[in-house]
């Protein structure tokens, strides 16, 4: 009902669909295809925070909101990168502010870019991207899910990202999502699913700034939500 009614009040259209638990929505393979899922904390067959752990295992990047009575897992909701914990009961005013987040996180989200691997053309969305690499002239570009292949040059590529300041030209040919870095060391950048990106050494001081300014961006843009 509350879903309904915001989307009403702002003009989006939504389709909205209930699962009698947890195990069904993995089953039917069609997380993919929802924006936003709402997860109770204790259901029947698996509890929340299991079932959001194998979609997130199995690369599915949906905004995941717990909506549940208990308070007690609220801070484990960080280890599946749920994006709000609304503890019921909650009134209307509260969902909306969550909601408000959801539409500016989904709008940008929504931001991709599309290149050609072998016949056919793959949209990429830009948070999906972790790194991209360049090897006997192919572009990889590396996901949570798979590496897309596209025959293109490096040059040609990199600007199709060059408009989004979270990517950086890292290495010879090589580019990282700075909102997938875990953190810097030494010569190398370590990323959150353990990767390693390497930084070329005479423009370590450069790419060293870039990294710092990012995360200052970061901070201010997070800080206004």
């Amino acid at each position: 009902g509350l879903i309904k009614k915001y989307c009403e009040e702002h003009f989006i259209p939504v389709q909205i669909k209930v699962y009698k638990n947890g195990n069904h929505l993995i089953d039917e393979q069609q997380p993919s295809s929802f924006d936003l899922i709402f997860l109770d904390i204790y259901m029947h067959d698996i509890n929340g925070l299991d079932l959001a752990r194998k979609l997130r295992d199995q690369g599915y990047d949906n905004l995941i909101i717990f909506s549940t009575v208990s308070t007690d897992y609220a801070v484990n909701g960080y280890s599946v990168q749920a994006f709000d914990y609304l503890v019921k009961p909650y009134d209307y005013n509260r969902f909306h502010k969550t909601m408000d987040r959801c539409m500016e996180e989904l709008a940008h989200k929504s931001r991709y870019i599309v290149v050609k691997e072998s016949r056919t053309y793959v949209k990429i969305r830009l948070n999906n991207i972790i790194y991209t690499d360049y090897h006997n002239h192919y572009i990889q570009i590396h996901t949570p899910v798979r590496v897309v292949k596209s025959y293109m040059s490096f040059s040609d590529f990199s600007k199709l990202l060059e408009p989004y300041p979270q990517f950086l030209n890292c290495y010879r040919n090589c580019i990282v999502n700075m909102d997938h870095v875990a953190c810097l060391k030494g010569y190398e950048f370590i990323l959150k699913n353990g990767d390693i990106m390497p930084i070329t050494r005479n423009r370590k001081t450069d790419i060293k700034q870039k990294y710092a300014d990012y995360e200052f961006y970061r901070l201010e843009q997070e800080s206004k939500i």
